[in-house]
């Protein structure tokens, strides 16, 4: 924990003083108990943005193809990120049983043009299967900041909104599971994309 809160104290005056870091939507974050916090993805940065953006503590999800990087491994570790590979972990249920907030990308990887992609289901699961609240983030300047397509960061303002807290009712035919958490993860990506542009 020690770790987490030196590394976003640090990127959090980086951001602050040379990204001219903004929040907006504040009073939507739930002060206490777990939640789904799920985010646009335009850039790599963006996880550690929305870290120096949010009080709280986070446990972002990494999909294992970076999470196994050996450069990458032993700082995710630190910073009590969950790996994930195909199915939802058991740790991400203990997260927010325990009060945590689990980060979420749904579109799964980095936008190539900056503009949203196709999600998946897991957080719309997630957020049935758990009885938590989502909350739909929207980042805005990473992608001209550092896009996948370059390696070097450029100073450019970025924005973090949050959104209004998303519930969801658990579904008792598992028929309708499916079907209802496309829908779901519909709602999801509308609110990030109404908060985004």
């Amino acid at each position: 924990m020690t770790f987490y809160c030196l590394s976003k104290f640090l990127f959090g005056l980086f951001a602050k003083i040379f990204l001219r870091l903004k929040v907006e939507g504040e009073e939507n974050l739930p002060e206490e108990g777990g939640f789904i916090l799920a985010a646009n993805h335009a850039s790599s940065l963006d996880p550690f943005i929305v870290t120096a953006a949010i009080p709280r503590y986070i446990r972002w999800m990494v999909v294992y193809e970076y999470y196994d990087k050996w450069y990458l491994r032993r700082i995710l570790r630190r910073m009590r990120f969950i790996r994930i590979e195909n199915n939802l972990p058991k740790e991400v249920f203990r997260a927010l049983k325990s009060g945590d907030i689990v980060g979420f990308f749904p579109e799964g990887r980095r936008s190539w043009d900056g503009r949203l992609g196709q999600a998946r289901s897991g957080v719309a699961a997630l957020a049935r299967a758990s009885s938590c609240p989502v909350i739909p983030v929207a980042i805005r300047g990473t992608f001209a900041a550092l896009p996948r397509t370059r390696k070097f960061l450029k100073f450019s303002p970025v924005t973090v909104r949050i959104g209004a807290p998303l519930t969801f009712a658990k579904v008792a035919n598992r028929k309708d599971r499916q079907r209802r958490d496309e829908e779901n993860t519909g709602k999801i990506m509308d609110a990030i994309a109404k908060l985004l542009y």
